[in-house]
């Protein structure tokens, strides 16, 4: 009883240490597409709107479903999507720190604060890729009681919902479910299949309503063969501290595998396979990292692997000096994963103590400055309509934004088609997806409502036909100077750029967003400025 409670205690200060270093971040600027995608996409599933059918969406629906939940019960705001976020982030916690447990207190601290200095680093926002990641360790963590009797139907559908957030975890996730699967018995292995089954059965639903090839294309063909190419980044165009993340993460992939070999001679061979599923867990998300290794991407692939160093030094280092006790080799151990991520790679744990003093008002909050860089905890612009609002980096950037809203609300009528872009039409890199979410009473104009080099642009893309339907164009002409080492960079056909010069007539700029009119509405009547 006592060392349950002390595990409690301890769970939970680590808890509310990522809080407090994660509060400042609901004021934080967001990502305009990113971010935008995952306040828009669930409003429209809730107006019926289909995935890969009536909007392009290239992960599976796991987290749409989460979100449009949440939406449906306190309402779609930027607030309750990071109150999302920050579940999905405690729950990571929550299951490491229960995956631990089993080798003690002390290291299982370790474990969870080092995920908790990381965690902070990948802001607040709802991200598909922080659900699966949540889902996916809450399924090992269920797996680790072999002898309960609902714990097997639990872990399967968490580990279905994973692969339902993000089917490129099917790999992993499988190699590190199997460890265990091979331990249970016949009645347990059928419930984590029933478990698996009722949480992958959206699937069939949405392959019946949008079409098995459409799904098959959208959740695989696309992004792999289209998306991929097109945004793929070396590691070589990588920053110095991106670099040394990555080799991290590797370095602690090869400890965590030899732990988890050294653990398979003990007498809990649980344990030793609850160590190797999670090991192989975080090894089999390398992929990502190597298919766009910018800060994000590798970041969200380093999450498990380095998280679980703290475990894997003590395993390795108990096995050679069997002498000294537990508390003193976790110590050590836990010392040795902080120094690595300090010293080798200190970009990534600034936000979490930045974080943790502006809660406290140890620091002073800041906006970002004039030259460019927005620094942790630095706090947001946010752009307001309709009772909604957004927050953006830079005062500029906020007033234009206004300013285009306002004039976008005052001259268009409730019910018209919205198209939101770069202004160069030739390159598809970004856009402003929440511009979408502040408007809507429009209607989007286009199955793309975010932009994807490779499947926009692609030969058979119908956005030519999208924004030629549209009445308003906000386009934005900050996204055409993005330039990056790959094949988004290269310029393609000028058709839509076209297509803006012979059916739409400029309306209104200002900053670097610019507003076009369809010569459809020549003959509209416009209200006169206020």
């Amino acid at each position: 009883m006592q060392n349950a409670i002390s595990k409690l205690i301890a769970c939970g200060v680590i808890c509310a240490f990522s809080i407090a270093a994660l509060l400042p971040a609901f004021h934080s600027p967001g990502q305009p597409m990113d971010e935008g995608m995952v306040l828009l996409y669930p409003e429209m599933f809730l107006k019926a709107h289909l995935p890969y059918r009536d909007f392009e969406m290239i992960y599976g629906p796991g987290n749409l479903f989460s979100l449009s939940a949440a939406y449906a019960v306190f309402g779609t705001n930027v607030f309750v999507e990071r109150a999302v976020g920050l579940i999905y982030r405690l729950l990571i916690l929550l299951a490491m720190f229960g995956i631990v447990q089993r080798w003690g207190t002390l290291i299982a601290s370790g474990c969870a604060f080092v995920m908790a200095v990381l965690l902070t680093n990948t802001d607040l926002w709802a991200n598909t890729w922080i659900a699966g990641i949540a889902f996916g360790l809450c399924a090992l963590w269920l797996m680790a009681n072999l002898d309960s009797a609902w714990r097997p139907l639990a872990a399967g559908f968490f580990a279905g919902f994973s692969l339902l957030c993000r089917s490129d975890f099917g790999f992993a996730l499988i190699a590190a479910v199997l460890p265990l699967f091979f331990l249970m018995n016949r009645n347990a292995k059928k419930r984590f299949v029933i478990g698996t089954a009722l949480s992958l059965s959206p699937l069939v639903l949405l392959a019946v309503l949008v079409g098995p090839a459409q799904l098959v294309s959208s959740l695989f063909l696309v992004p792999v063969f289209q998306i991929g190419p097109a945004g793929y980044l070396p590691m070589s165009a990588a920053d110095a501290d991106v670099r040394w993340l990555f080799y991290l993460h590797i370095g602690a992939s090869a400890l965590n595998l030899a732990a988890a070999f050294v653990t398979l001679r003990d007498t809990k061979p649980e344990c030793a396979r609850l160590l190797l599923g999670i090991a192989l867990f975080g090894l089999g998300l390398t992929h990502y990292a190597l298919s766009r290794s910018d800060s994000g991407h590798v970041l969200n692939v380093a999450l498990i692997s380095v998280s679980l160093l703290p475990l894997s030094v003590f395993v390795l280092a108990s096995a050679l000096k069997k002498k000294f006790p537990a508390w003193l080799i976790s110590t050590v151990a836990i010392f040795v994963a902080l120094a690595a991520i300090h010293f080798l790679v200190p970009t990534f744990n600034r936000s979490f103590y930045r974080g943790f003093c502006l809660t406290f008002k140890l620091a002073p909050a800041r906006r970002p400055d004039a030259s460019g860089e927005i620094r942790p905890g630095d706090r947001a612009i946010f752009v307001k309509h309709n009772g909604r609002s957004f927050p953006l980096g830079f005062i500029s950037d906020a007033v234009a934004a206004e300013k285009s809203l306002t004039e976008l609300e005052r001259v268009s009528s409730p019910g018209q088609r919205l198209f939101v872009g770069p202004r160069d039409l030739r390159r598809t890199t970004y856009c402003d997806t929440y511009v979408y979410h502040l408007l809507p009473q429009l209607q989007p104009a286009t199955y793309f409502l975010q932009m994807n080099p490779g499947s926009n642009n692609g030969p058979d893309s119908r956005l030519a036909r999208d924004i030629a339907s549209a009445d308003w164009l906000l386009l934005n002409r900050r996204w055409d100077f993005i330039n990056e080492p790959n094949k988004s960079s290269q310029f393609d056909s000028d058709a839509l750029n076209e297509i803006v010069r012979r059916n739409f007539d400029f309306w209104f700029e200002t900053g670097s967003y610019q507003l076009f009119r369809s010569k459809m509405l020549a003959n509209a009547v416009v209200p006169p400025p206020a």
